[in-house]
């Protein structure tokens, strides 16, 4: 739960917010001299790639709604939205440039929670459109 509470603070607050919690919670990685880089790092690439696929997707979303003018609806937004976290996810996680010789520092575990979490999230919500009963 530590590492899921620290995933999403690592995403949507503050840094010092972030590293008040690990220097709480995890003092033996606060110490480590690398995790700063490494967290940072991390923030910034999943940012990073947030903003350029928004970018991307925009414009991809533009083309087929001018080619096929589909409905603006709830699902169709669901989809759309399911999208846009598996694109920014894939692309925008640290991935290797984070990896140590043991694997196991804090910035890589908070690095595949993340991954991890949006993947089942993708799969709920495609399993959820797909069978969202049509009337």
């Amino acid at each position: 739960m530590k590492l899921l509470i620290a995933s999403l603070l690592m995403l949507f607050f503050p840094r010092k917010g972030f590293e008040w919690f690990i220097r709480t919670m995890y003092p033996n990685e606060y110490l480590n001299p690398n995790f700063s880089e490494s967290s940072c790092h991390l923030r910034k690439k999943l940012r990073s790639a947030a903003k350029y696929n928004f970018l991307f997707f925009a414009a991809a979303m533009i083309v087929i709604w001018s080619l096929w003018q589909f409905e603006f609806s709830m699902v169709n937004t669901i989809k759309a939205a399911s999208a846009y976290i598996a694109l920014t996810v894939s692309i925008g996680r640290g991935g290797w440039s984070l990896q140590t010789w043991d694997g196991n520092t804090l910035s890589e575990r908070i690095d595949q929670l993340i991954y991890k979490m949006a993947q089942y999230i993708n799969v709920l919500i495609l399993l959820v459109t797909i069978y969202y009963p049509n009337k």
